[in-house]
Formats: C-alpha cells, sequence, structure tokens
C-alpha cells in the first residue's frame, strides 16, 4: 500500500482553515467573571508591532486593513526578508508569528515607548485606528529588532485589566461594536471597574485566525480597558456618554436584525409563490 505524506504547508493551511489555533497568544489569567456578561481577565506585560492608519470613507474598518497589514507583516518577515534590524549587528530578523492581530480606534494621541520615540506620542487624528502584531514573550523592548518602516513602531504594553468576550463568525464593525455595547452595559451594572478610556466606544478588537478560515471556526474577541475603583484617572465609572452609545448600538441592533427577519420571510415567501407557480404550469392537464 502507497502512503502519501502530506507536505507541513499543507497541514498549516488545513489547520487554519479548521480554525486551530497553535501560535502563541497573549498570556493572562481571569479573574473573575462579570454577570452582565464577559469576564475579567488580567493581562501579562508585553512588546507589540503597531501601525496606526485612517481606513478608507466609508469602507469596512475591520477589513479594509491591506496597508497596516503588509507594513506589520513584512516587519516580521512573513512575504520574506523581514524589514526589521536587530539591534546587535543590524542584520534583519524573522519574527514569529503569533495571534492574535488587535485593531481599534486610535486615541487622538498614542504614547509611545519604542527607543526612537521614547516620551513622545504619535498623532492619530479622526478617524484612524491602529493594528498591532503581539511579539513572542521571549522578546523585550531591548531585544526585539527594530522596525525599518517609520509607521511600525515597537509599543511596550504593560500589565493591565481587561474585560472580554470571545464569538466566532465574521469580525465586522457590526460584530465588535455590539459585543462591546454589552460589555460597556456590564461594567457599568458591575458597578466596580471604570474603563480607562473615556471614549464613548472604549472597545477594541482582535481576530486570532487568517482570512481562509471557515467564519463558524474563528476565534474573536472584544475588549475593554479597566480599572478597579479608585483608582487616579480622572473619573469612575461608566460615563453616560458610553451607556447613551451603548444603548443606540443595541438599538440599532436590534432593528437590523427585524429588518433581515422580514427579508428573510419575505425572500422564502417569494421563493415558495415562485415555485408554486412554477409547478402549477408545469403539471401536465389532465382533460
Amino acid at each position: 500500500m502507497q502512503v502519501f505524506r502530506v507536505e507541513p504547508n499543507v497541514k498549516e493551511f488545513v489547520r487554519h482553515v479548521l480554525g486551530r489555533v497553535h501560535e502563541e497568544k497573549p498570556q493572562f489569567e481571569v479573574v473573575r467573571k462579570l454577570p452582565g456578561g464577559g469576564e475579567l481577565r488580567r493581562y501579562a506585560p508585553h512588546v507589540v508591532a503597531q501601525t496606526v492608519w485612517k481606513p478608507r470613507a466609508g469602507a469596512e474598518p475591520f477589513t479594509d486593513t491591506r496597508e497596516p497589514f503588509f507594513a506589520l507583516a513584512n516587519y516580521i518577515g512573513v512575504f520574506g526578508e523581514a524589514h526589521n534590524t536587530k539591534p546587535n549587528d543590524g542584520e534583519p530578523e524573522k519574527v514569529p508569528m503569533t495571534a492574535a492581530v488587535t485593531m481599534g480606534r486610535a486615541p487622538e494621541k498614542i504614547a509611545m515607548t519604542a527607543p526612537v520615540q521614547t516620551g513622545e506620542a504619535t498623532a492619530a487624528g479622526e478617524g484612524a485606528r491602529f493594528m498591532r502584531f503581539m511579539l513572542p514573550s521571549t522578546y523585550t523592548l531591548a531585544t526585539a529588532p527594530r522596525p525599518t518602516n517609520p509607521a511600525v513602531q515597537l509599543v511596550e504594553v504593560p500589565a493591565k485589566l481587561i474585560v472580554a468576550v470571545s464569538f466566532s463568525g465574521r469580525l465586522t464593525a457590526r460584530s465588535v461594536d455590539v459585543r462591546g455595547a454589552r460589555l460597556v452595559q456590564a461594567i457599568a451594572a458591575d458597578g466596580v471597574l471604570t474603563p480607562v478610556s473615556g471614549d464613548a466606544r472604549p472597545w477594541y478588537a482582535a481576530g486570532f485566525n487568517p482570512p481562509w478560515t471557515l467564519p463558524p471556526l474563528r476565534t474573536n474577541e472584544v475588549y475593554v480597558e479597566v480599572l478597579d475603583a479608585g483608582a487616579p484617572i480622572g473619573h469612575s465609572g461608566v460615563s453616560a456618554a458610553q451607556l447613551q452609545t451603548a444603548a443606540a448600538v443595541q438599538s440599532k441592533a436590534a432593528a437590523s436584525s427585524t429588518l433581515e427577519m422580514v427579508a428573510a420571510g419575505l425572500l422564502v415567501g417569494a421563493t415558495v409563490a415562485g415555485a408554486s407557480v412554477w409547478w402549477t404550469g408545469a403539471r401536465p392537464r389532465v382533460p
């Protein structure tokens, strides 16, 4: 009997199609579950490669990501020689891929801790978004290879508390907003935690799979960074604007779901009616 050997790249492709994630993921511990949904996690410090960009007007922000993705993918060397230099000898170094890719709305000023921008900030501007690749835990800010593309920056992310929820399916603005709104409402109901961001939409998201993974088998997460009660950040609890935005998102999602159900019902009805007319006309007439 002939035995066929499956090439490693074929195995890798099948693994990705089926949603298997073997790459290194961010390290965290679950602190507790929130009664209103989601779980409070404590994440370990890590280093990320980050870029900030503005999606095209009217584009879906979680799919119009070619520019930032290629900038970060080239930095770690996905498509060939890595666009970076090692700190010790200036040579390029391929960086292993990790999971997940994190994306969200960029604040007006993003603090950077990379050596090339210590103490400075990157201006993001209205409508800007960020994308991050986590670097393997073997790297520190001092040992990580330096990007040669000025659009890519290294950021040291400190330990933090995050309220998170996981879901499958496609990562879209709608799927993220609905779950982010639920997290905000759960944080408000909890009454102990405070979102770090004062933005009306303080949530961001992460996708753990490549585009060719079957949607029902994908792993996505939505996050809201929080602090415990009494933290000195200038505000306490969920703001009125955040609650209003969360309610508006939920209301819009409910209306959209109702319209989709009505449209689906009309489509089914029209299909059945058309099939009935066809069947009536196609049957042989009995004299």
